[in-house]
């Protein structure tokens, strides 16, 4: 039987941020302005810097609503998601994230956030991403897949 990789340290890095919108915006203008003005700005200088790859999840209160509905009977104490959308970056290293926030263009792509994003809630995350199922079906890392 094979073993199971265990998570390791090597290898691209996951960087995760968590946004709130600003409580004057709705949340569908809020991504709006995401998509349509930040990530167009962004991306470019992303790539300078040698990131690997850039997603955005959308987090609808809708959906974590519902979803907290359904399964606060079964969980009482799990907490919900309360964020607008998670950003996350794949990173060749630590490094890349001292490049990039030290880039002017960088801080002209997040030049109007402060109007936007109540960046005080925040959350911010760094680590290793070992995948265990991948979207095309495909097991990974699993002892006896």
């Amino acid at each position: 039987m094979a073993e199971a990789a265990a998570p390791q340290g090597n290898g691209p890095m996951k960087l995760t941020i968590t946004h709130h919108r600003k409580p004057e915006h709705t949340h569908e203008a809020f991504m709006k302005w995401i998509v349509e003005k930040h990530v167009p700005l962004a991306v470019p200088v992303f790539k300078k810097h040698g990131i690997i790859g850039y997603s955005l999840f959308d987090t609808p209160g809708s959906l974590n609503g519902a979803l907290e509905q359904e399964m606060k009977p079964m969980r009482p104490t799990w907490d919900f998601a309360d964020f607008d959308c998670v950003t996350e970056y794949t990173l060749p290293d630590v490094q890349t994230i001292r490049s990039l926030t030290a880039d002017p263009d960088f801080a002209a792509s997040i030049a109007d956030q402060e109007d936007w994003v109540d960046t005080a809630k925040a959350m911010v995350s760094l680590g290793h991403c070992t995948p265990y199922l991948l979207e095309s079906g495909e097991v990974m890392n699993v002892a006896g897949a």
